[in-house]
């Protein structure tokens, strides 16, 4: 009788650790999914891009051709010919991190350019600065284009 119990109890324990490693393996499967990629919406604009751009020659229909078909526009009311387009840009971040911190890390960007009887006057990009673990900003520019 002590030798069933002692191979009952020896089973429930393998069985306990089978359990135990299935589910590691499950949570590692998910941590590693969830840093495999960082999906998004929108028009991931950046600095190289934006250089391409000149305020006063470049035209509506140019931006089109680039950059598609903007998130949103506007015509800019009491300007006459004049309407903002906008691209923006969402990511989110996931991963094992954010099931501990609670945060999906969602980066924001977004670029206007003001046009002007089709022709840019104006434009420039709005970055949120993402920032490491411990909190050091990684892009410090915020990628504005100074002013000509």
């Amino acid at each position: 009788m002590h030798v069933q119990t002692h191979w009952g109890r020896n089973r429930v324990l393998r069985n306990l650790s089978l359990v135990t490693a299935l589910s590691g393996g499950v949570v590692g499967a998910a941590a590693i999914g969830g840093c495999a990629s960082a999906p998004h919406t929108g028009v991931r604009i950046g600095d190289p891009t934006l250089k391409q751009f000149e305020a006063g020659v470049t035209t509506e229909a140019w931006v089109l051709a680039i950059l598609g078909k903007p998130t949103s526009s506007a015509v800019v009311e009491g300007v006459e010919n004049t309407k903002v387009l906008r691209y923006a840009l969402t990511e989110s971040k996931g991963g094992l991190f954010s099931l501990f911190t609670g945060s999906d890390g969602k980066t924001t960007s977004v670029v206007y350019f003001i046009i002007t009887n089709g022709v840019v006057t104006r434009f420039w990009a709005d970055r949120e600065i993402e920032r490491t673990t411990f909190g050091k900003a990684i892009e410090a520019t915020g990628g504005v284009k100074p002013e000509q």
